[in-house]
């Protein structure tokens, strides 16, 4: 994992940590704080998605120049 990876992953982390640590302790319902948990878990599982959607895309990119570096090798040795 590169350093934007576990940029992301940090403040993921600490985002998901902050938010549920700020609604257990804030003096509200239980009903308004298991909707603002919900809320804050439907967020991050966006942003997760979001971030596995870029990852997926950077790995098929990487593959993609993969196949064709050895494809330029093995036209170069059957030549």
């Amino acid at each position: 994992m590169d350093n934007s990876g576990k940029v992301l992953s940090a403040l993921l982390i600490g985002a998901a940590a902050g938010a549920i640590t700020g609604l257990l302790l804030a003096p509200e319902s239980g009903d308004k704080t298991r909707r603002k948990l919900n809320k804050s878990a439907k967020d991050l599982m966006d942003d997760l998605e979001d971030a596995w959607e870029d990852s997926a895309e950077k790995i098929k990119d990487l593959a993609d120049s993969a196949v064709e570096e050895i494809e330029k090798y093995n036209k170069k040795i059957n030549s």
